[in-house]
Order: C-alpha cells, then structure tokens, then sequence
C-alpha cells in the first residue's frame, strides 16, 4: 500500500465510523460496499492491528480503531480545508456547499431557489439536508443551515433571509362546525393543531393592548408539514407564517381569525460559522437565497 492509498484508506476509514457503517459509507462516497471493505482491510493489514470487531450487522472500534480515528479525521478535515481554499481563489462559484433545512421549508421554498441557483452556477456541487431535527453544524461539516428564529445562543453566525406574519387561520369546514372567535379570550375554547415550535401560550397584540391566550388541541405535531395537512382537513386552528397560506387564503379555503390582532412576526435566517463566509461560493449563494426570497420579506415591503 502506497502513502498515497494509505491516505485515502484513512479517509474511508474515518467516513465509516462517522456514517456509523460500511454501506452508508459506500453510499455517501459513491464507491461500492465491498471497496470499503477491501480498503479497511488493506490498512489494518498495513498496520498490523485491528481497527474493527466486526459482527453482521454492525461493528465496534477497537482501542486501536479509536486512537487511530482522530488522526484520520484531522487528515480529513484538513484536506477538505485545503480543497475549500483553493476554490476561495477563483472567480466562478465552484465546489460543493452543504446545506441544512427543515423538511417543510426546503420542499417549500428552498430547494426550488436552489435549483435555480445550480442552473445559474453549475460548477456548484449542493449536499441538501432536508431534516426537522437541530444539526450541529461544525460536527456534522454543514456550511449552511436554514432556521427560524428566535435563534439559540451560540457561537455561529447568522443573516436574516426573511421575515413574515404569524397569523392565526382556521378551514372554512372548522368554522362551519365551531364558529369564529370575537375576540382573545374565545380563542381558549378552540381545539387547535399544535405545533411543537410554537409556545403554548398565545402573545396578541393590539395598538397597546396585550394579551396571553393559553390554547390546547387533540392534535400535536413537529412537522410544519403536518399541521398544514390536520389544519386544511379542518381539525382545528392553528398558528402559521402568512406566506405558508397566503394562497389558501385568497382562494377561501383558510380564513384569517382575529385578523386585528397582531402576533410576533417569524424570522427565518441562514446560520453558519464563521469561517465559512471566507467562500465565494457560500457568499454568493447567501445573496442569491436573499434575492430570491424578497418578494416574501414583509421588512423590505
């Protein structure tokens, strides 16, 4: 085995143990099951230990395996450094960009504006995410992750991308069967499809009014996805950004409650760290999400 093959051996090795497996290796690095296999194999012959306790469906790292695997992911980590670098240098976007987005948003909205964005550069390889799950940036090598906000404390960076209303809306089938609020405090009376993201306890506002509704519902979801579905097939109100609905809302088939009371508006923004934003490429791709997205930024109306 060459120093060359040693190294790329190393690599493998360190993609199986983050992958959690040979096949999802295989998968993520385009190779097949049995190359994985035949290179970690030919490194544990090179160094003479094993690495592995190898059993059907899954495996263990030896002590060696464990030493052994933070060297090869520093030389991972290092050559993706050095391939990043070198793309800093030329003009024309190029390279591969990672990116982290829930399930609903990137269906939604998203991954349509990254399509475009692949036809206008397409020397810009994308790793798309779609995920309702917090991911850890840096742990996980995401350059780019798409969130709403309020944002948690953190040492990553963010820009606004755009921000929308929050409005509280109903099916015109939920109205028909329980009736429409008159004012706050009706709103306690509602079933409503909740949504894990969203407090329980309701903050309106008007002019200098104020006021805090607690609401409950026999639907529960942490799919933005989901709530959309149980809230058209009329199970109850629910809590949802105004561009998610605004069409559903022309058409007649959501209605606006309490439209004179106002909630938090929603903040949605692009997280990264900071030395990240040292690429062109990532540059370049923020604006274009912000471009994009500007005819729904309510703050720029």
């Amino acid at each position: 085995m060459s120093a060359l093959d040693e190294v790329r051996a190393m690599m493998i090795f360190a993609r199986v143990v983050e992958e959690g497996g040979f096949s999802a290796a295989a998968r993520k690095m385009g190779l097949s099951r049995a190359a994985i296999s035949h290179q970690i194999r030919q490194l544990e012959a090179k160094l003479g230990v094993p690495l592995l306790r190898r059993s059907t469906r899954t495996f263990s790292l030896t002590d060696a395996g464990t030493r052994y695997y933070d060297s090869c992911r520093t030389i991972t980590l290092e050559a993706e450094a050095a391939r990043k670098r070198v793309e800093e240098l030329r003009d024309e976007p190029v390279g591969k960009i990672s990116l982290s987005c829930s399930v609903h948003m990137g269906n939604l909205r998203i991954v349509p504006i990254l399509s475009r964005f692949r036809q206008t550069y397409p020397g810009v390889a994308l790793d798309v995410r779609l995920t309702d799950e917090v991911v850890d940036l840096i742990g996980q090598g995401i350059d780019i992750a798409i969130r709403s906000g309020p944002l948690r404390s953190s040492e990553l960076k963010s820009i606004r991308l755009y921000e929308t209303r929050r409005v509280i809306v109903a099916s015109q089938q939920y109205v028909a069967a329980f009736g429409i609020p008159d004012q706050p405090e009706d709103l306690t009376d509602h079933n409503w499809v909740m949504y894990s993201r969203v407090p329980e306890t309701l903050r309106l506002a008007q002019g200098d009014q104020e006021r805090k509704i607690p609401v409950s519902g026999s639907v529960q979801v942490d799919s933005a996805t989901a709530r959309l579905q149980f809230l058209r097939d009329g199970h109850g109100m629910a809590v949802v950004p105004f561009s998610d609905v605004v069409d559903d809302i022309a058409n007649g088939d959501l209605m606006r409650v309490l439209p004179d009371w106002n909630l938090p508006d929603l903040s949605v923004y692009a997280v990264y760290s900071g030395d990240v934003m040292r690429s062109s490429k990532v540059k370049t791709l923020l604006d274009f999400l912000r471009a994009q997205l500007a005819d729904i930024d309510e703050s720029r109306h």
